[in-house]
């Protein structure tokens, strides 16, 4: 074998162990980060987000939380197809608490895959599997976390959404009857895009996955090791698997109840967190 090929070889399993077994700062950004959680979980708007939109358009998938024409407007939200599905909570508006979309959002607290990052595995679903079970596979498998997106059967649906801005200061989990002011939405079986995350409950208590511990905050009397969030894109028909949600097929957006909901049969793109980043450079629009 010549040298240089023998080098080049050498220098490829280097990188691929430099990225996989080396420091924090070699390995690539998965999710990134849009905001702040932290401020998030406590309903504060930090100053230097305030003037700031995120381009739903360099998203693979994200969720999080989503305003559209203001911060009182600021929901539950899905990134998905070049967009950002929000609830809104803009009490004034004709349109509250239904569901909008746009290419371009404000946030204080989001993440997401960008377009250059490919799924490492799938994640396919044949048999009825409550969502908790789903949560504890997954993190059994990706204690460190894992972030996934993908169509499912769900039955029953059942889906919640905050009805009011989360910007004054009133952390929700604490202050939840006051947000959660609409009742829970259902359906006995649906479609539905599920974007969502999971981890080990170990590693949300580590100090240095704050962001993952503020966007997860897992009760600590629920039994089992899996913590998780998941948002979800109610459709009003099965969709087409190959292609983004389609506008005219999205009913609602809201969080999925962990408790009630149960996967009939669905397929994830996987994608297991490394470390969280700003990647700000790709999906800030500054204006």
């Amino acid at each position: 074998m010549p040298l240089k090929k023998e080098i080049g070889i050498l220098f490829g399993i280097g990188v691929a162990a430099a990225i996989i077994f080396g420091p924090l700062w070699w390995r690539p950004v998965v999710p990134c980060v849009a905001g702040n959680l932290t401020a998030r979980a406590q309903a504060r708007v930090p100053d230097n987000v305030k003037e700031i939109y995120f381009d739903a358009g360099n998203m693979q998938f994200g969720l999080g939380s989503a305003a559209i024409g203001g911060w009182e407007g600021l929901g539950d939200a899905i990134a998905a197809g070049g967009s950002v599905w929000v609830r809104t909570t803009r009490a004034e508006s004709a349109k509250y608490f239904t569901t909008v979309s746009n290419r371009y959002f404000q946030s204080n607290g989001f993440v997401y895959i960008p377009l250059d990052r490919e799924h490492k595995s799938s994640l396919r679903l044949e048999q009825t599997t409550p969502l908790l079970e789903l949560w504890e596979t997954l993190a059994n498998q990706y204690p460190e976390g894992v972030i996934f997106s993908g169509y499912v059967q769900l039955a029953p649906l059942h889906l919640i959404a905050i009805a009011r801005p989360a910007i004054d200061g009133h952390p929700v989990l604490k202050n939840a009857p006051s947000y959660y002011t609409r009742p829970m939405e259902s359906a006995q079986e649906a479609w539905a895009y599920v974007v969502g995350i999971a981890a080990a409950k170990s590693t949300t208590s580590r100090s240095d996955h704050a962001w993952l511990s503020s966007l997860l905050a897992a009760r600590p009397d629920r039994a089992g090791n899996g913590a998780g969030l998941a948002h979800v894109l109610w459709l009003k028909s099965v969709p087409d698997m190959q292609l983004p949600p389609a506008r005219d097929n999205v009913q609602a957006v809201g969080q999925l109840v962990v408790e009630t909901t149960k996967v009939i049969k669905g397929e994830f793109r996987l994608f297991p967190v490394t470390r969280a980043g700003s990647c700000d450079d790709e999906a800030i629009v500054r204006y």
